[in-house]
């Protein structure tokens, strides 16, 4: 980030060692490459751009005032492709020609107080960002439109109030909040987020309360959960447990999620980290007798959690995860194994990493295996540039081959960043 430094004379006056103006930004651009992800003979190719523009500024210590602009674009995909990319759908994900990003307004409160409010257009990552997150892996990200007070000290307690509203792209007009065909970005989300740092060493302690509401659909939906993660200088783990209650479409909605992990590192072979993890997300057994079980995903980064072929989320799935973490000559490399299971394949369907339906229930005495992916990742950094690339296989398991084509899918992406 550019930092460009004025002293305010008078009055409240910012001190000498403290920069009251910022300017910065970034440009992302990446390549996707991905084949039968129909699991038949499909293909998609195209380009990603991505470019931000931001500044803040700071009259005093308390106040801070800020705002980033975004400019992303796809470029060389087919509308005739398999399956087609629609740039002009609302929300989108692929596009948003110049529009607001992020602007808000900060306050901090004394010392006394360790509080901090702030109220705009902004990001929320809760905890391990499972079921709350911006999503930056998406060329648009996500961004709410409300208020968030933090209260307590950030190395110490604190307590999130959040109330808002998620931003639907419209990638040719301003975003706002005309009604789409999502009922996730026609709710309003609130919460209540609790973080424990100092109870106990090394340990991160966390609880919460969140509430997602669309009145139109019925769905009036409560997720309580608790999340405990426990680093160490070899072992560290992690454990988070979900419960979700309330109405689902007019329907009694009960719903768990689960999450164990647990990785080694491995000091004498370069600092490797080996890592294994376990994820439920539940299904819904019964479609037809009044209930609903289908665990709802929030808001989630589930890219890097479940495959990045972003084949599944935290829904209707059993998933088991390997992985192994490494630095060679200051190129980190990740591998990463997936298998995946459908919780309820003979009622309920498999959902990919937005909620969407890839395959619908398999009728009769149906397998529960899906599948599984490979990951390869390799990123070098060079200053302010990152340079990425990555390849994936999915190899379909007995649920796929019952329920219709059933070809290998690949993605493959090329991935650089500059930050100003």
């Amino acid at each position: 980030m550019l930092l460009l430094t004025f002293v305010r004379q008078g009055g409240a006056a910012v001190p000498a060692d403290q920069t009251p103006l910022s300017i910065g930004g970034s440009l992302r651009l990446r390549h996707e490459l991905k084949d039968d992800f129909n699991f038949n003979s499909s293909v998609q190719d195209y380009a990603l751009t991505q470019l931000r523009l931001n500044a803040g500024w700071s009259p005093t210590q308390e106040l801070t005032f800020f705002v980033e602009l975004q400019d992303a674009r796809v470029f060389g995909e087919s509308k005739t492709a398999a399956p087609p990319l629609n740039e002009d759908a609302v929300p989108n994900i692929f596009a948003d020609e110049l529009d607001l990003h992020r602007g808000y307004v900060d306050y901090a409160f004394s010392a006394r107080l360790p509080a901090r409010l702030r109220v705009g257009r902004q990001k929320f990552n809760l905890g391990a960002k499972r079921l709350i997150a911006s999503l930056e892996w998406v060329n648009t990200a996500r961004v709410w439109d409300g208020a968030r007070l933090t209260l307590g000290a950030p190395k110490s307690r604190t307590l999130d109030v959040i109330a808002s509203r998620l931003v639907p792209v419209d990638p040719n007009q301003l975003n706002d909040h005309d009604r789409t065909g999502s009922r996730l970005f026609n709710s309003s989300f609130y919460a209540l987020y609790y973080t424990d740092r100092v109870r106990f060493e090394r340990t991160i302690c966390e609880a919460y309360l969140l509430l997602r509401d669309e009145s139109d659909v019925e769905d009036n939906l409560y997720t309580l959960g608790t999340r405990w993660e426990k680093k160490g200088d070899i072992w560290d783990g992690d454990l988070e447990l979900a419960a979700q209650t309330g109405e689902y479409g007019g329907a009694d909605h009960r719903a768990l999620a689960v999450h164990m992990g647990t990785g080694y590192r491995a000091k004498k072979l370069r600092n490797t980290r080996f890592g294994a993890a376990y994820n439920f997300g539940s299904g819904d057994g019964d479609p037809s007798d009044g209930e609903h079980h289908t665990f709802d995903n929030q808001y989630p980064l589930n890219h890097a959690y479940y495959g990045f072929m972003d084949l599944f989320s935290l829904q209707n799935m059993h998933n088991f995860e390997a992985t192994a973490a490494t630095k060679l000559s200051g190129t980190a490399v990740r591998l990463a194994y997936q298998g995946f299971w459908i919780d309820e394949p003979e009622a309920d369907s498999w959902y990919n990493a937005g909620a969407g339906v890839v395959r619908g229930p398999v009728v009769g005495d149906g397998s529960s295996f899906a599948g599984s992916e490979v990951d390869v990742t390799v990123t070098r950094k060079y200053g302010n540039l990152m340079l990425q690339a990555g390849y994936s296989h999915f190899f379909p398991g007995a649920f796929v081959e019952e329920s219709g084509p059933s070809k290998d899918a690949d993605f493959f992406y090329l991935m650089q960043k500059l930050t100003l």
